[in-house]
Formats: structure tokens, C-alpha cells, sequence
């Protein structure tokens, strides 16, 4: 398998505060893992680093071939990021906000339909963002990373503000998704874990242990 993301000794500090404190790992294509660990041990972190919304305090971090430190703009393209925060415009619909980041990746119109279908999110897809429910909005924002078919998909606590039977459907779409490398954090391990192969635990910005599933 293809390596796609290594990071290598990643260190990241708010002040006096060690986030990360030498993040060595590496995923390859097809894998899928799940990031576990008490609230503050950096798996967010660790996800916007690998993201680029970040840049670590030292360290080296390469996607699909790429020094992400210095290609940013390149690697984005193969990376769709679900985050605590929202990425869509609240005055522009879900499917306004849709075709606006299609465009980044060369959406096909196909592609919005198929999105929508994969969050169950058509009978809002006219609605603008700001009226949407966490929930909904979540769903949309999820749509938005699928777009592209991304290399790379970074879930940061994937089911929240989610239903169970949304849950389910994702989870079970996930699993099926044989090609792309899928990183992911949750306060509901059962349902990661029931899609992911691999999980790493942290803890105090190191890695404590790592589990094939």
C-alpha cells in the first residue's frame, strides 16, 4: 500500500502549553484509523496539522509526496476536513455552498447529487445554512468533504450533533470506501471502530499505544 500521510517527530506548543510533544506515524491508502484519547491529549490538534489549517512548532509532515509545510495549497486539494467549526456560508444553501467548493476540486455536477444523497440531505439542499440545525448542518458539511473523492478524509468527532440512524448510514458508507485514507476522532468509539482497522491512542500530546482492529 501507498504511504499517504508521515509525520514525523510533530511537536506543537500554545505557549507553555505542549499540545504535541513528537508525533511520529505514518497511513497509507485504503486505511482507515481511528484517533482516541482523553479530551486535550491533541487529537484535534494532531488533525489540523495534517489538515494544513495548522502549522506545528517543529517537525515534518508529508502528504502524498508532498512537504505539506512548504505545498499547502497543493495537498489541499487531496484532503476533505470535517471539523468542529462549520465551513459553510450561512447566506448561501447547501447546495449553493456545494457548488462553491466543487468548483476547487472540479466537481462534476453528478458529484452534488451523489453527496446529497450519501447525508440524506436533499429535502434541504435549497435551505440556507444559517437555517439549518447543528445536525443538518453537520450533514452538509460532511457532503462538502466528500466532494472530489478526496485522498484523504479527516473526521474530527465525526458523529456529533448526528442521529443514530445517520450515524449508522455513515458509518456503513465509510466502511465501504476501499481507496481513500480515512483519519477520525469520536466520543463514540464503538461506532468508529466498527468502520476503522487501526486505532491510535493518545495521550498527553504522545502516542500512547496503537491497536489493529
Amino acid at each position: 500500500m501507498n504511504e499517504t500521510v508521515r509525520l514525523v517527530d510533530i511537536k506543537k506548543n500554545f505557549g507553555h502549553i505542549k499540545a504535541l510533544r513528537g508525533v511520529t506515524l505514518s497511513f497509507t491508502d485504503g486505511q482507515k484509523t481511528s484517533l482516541l484519547g482523553p479530551n486535550g491529549a491533541g487529537k484535534s490538534t494532531l488533525l489540523r496539522i495534517i489538515a494544513t489549517q495548522m502549522v506545528p512548532s517543529s517537525g515534518k509532515l508529508v502528504i502524498m509526496g508532498n512537504d505539506a509545510n512548504q505545498n499547502s495549497v497543493t495537498v489541499k486539494r487531496d484532503i476533505g476536513v470535517v471539523g468542529h467549526r462549520s465551513f459553510l456560508y450561512d447566506e448561501l444553501t447547501v447546495l449553493e455552498n456545494l457548488k462553491f467548493y466543487g468548483d476547487f476540486v472540479d466537481a462534476q455536477e453528478s458529484e452534488y447529487d451523489r453527496v446529497i444523497r450519501v447525508t440524506d440531505i436533499e429535502r434541504w439542499k435549497d435551505t440556507k445554512a444559517g437555517n439549518l440545525s447543528y445536525g443538518l448542518r453537520k450533514r452538509a458539511d460532511i457532503s462538502r468533504a466528500l466532494l472530489g473523492n478526496p485522498s484523504i478524509l479527516l473526521l474530527d468527532e465525526f458523529f456529533a450533533g448526528l442521529d443514530q440512524e445517520t450515524s449508522s448510514t455513515l458509518a456503513d458508507y465509510m466502511k465501504e470506501l476501499k481507496s481513500q485514507t480515512i483519519i477520525t476522532t469520536s466520543h463514540t468509539p464503538d461506532l468508529i471502530n466498527g468502520f476503522c482497522d487501526r486505532s491510535v491512542y493518545i495521550r498527553g500530546g504522545l502516542i500512547e499505544k496503537e491497536v489493529k482492529l
